[in-house]
């Protein structure tokens, strides 16, 4: 089976560093090839605007995966660190973790655009 190469983006404002870390301890696990970009502090947007800053990184991977089943393993670890669906009606995020390409397929469109991930993109 061929490796599809995805860009993953995930984040806190919730003990960010803890979380943080344990998001690349586990993501590690799940992929056996992952490349981690630096951490960039940003202001949070959208409907948590006015919640606490987020910590914010990428990941750059290959695994024989298709996207559903790397978006159901990517949920999987959501939970096991602490996310809960209210989390985000509460302003406080203990970690998201989205798939934004598989491939050649952009699955965040809006989300590559944002200045974050634009600085973050190049340092993988």
């Amino acid at each position: 089976m061929g490796e599809n190469r995805i860009v993953l983006s995930f984040g806190s404002n919730s003990d960010k560093e803890r979380n943080m870390d344990r998001a690349m301890t586990l993501l590690n696990r799940a992929f056996d090839s992952i490349l981690f970009s630096e951490r960039l502090e940003t202001a949070p947007y959208g409907s948590l605007a006015g919640s606490a800053p987020f910590l914010n990184q990428l990941a750059l991977a290959y695994t024989p995966l298709a996207a559903e089943e790397i978006v159901a393993r990517l949920k999987t670890i959501e939970k096991e660190i602490g996310r809960r669906p209210e989390d985000k009606s509460g302003g406080l995020i203990p970690i998201d973790i989205d798939l934004l390409q598989w491939n050649d397929l952009i699955l965040k469109p809006e989300d590559l655009k944002r200045n974050y991930i634009q600085i973050l993109l190049p340092t993988l």
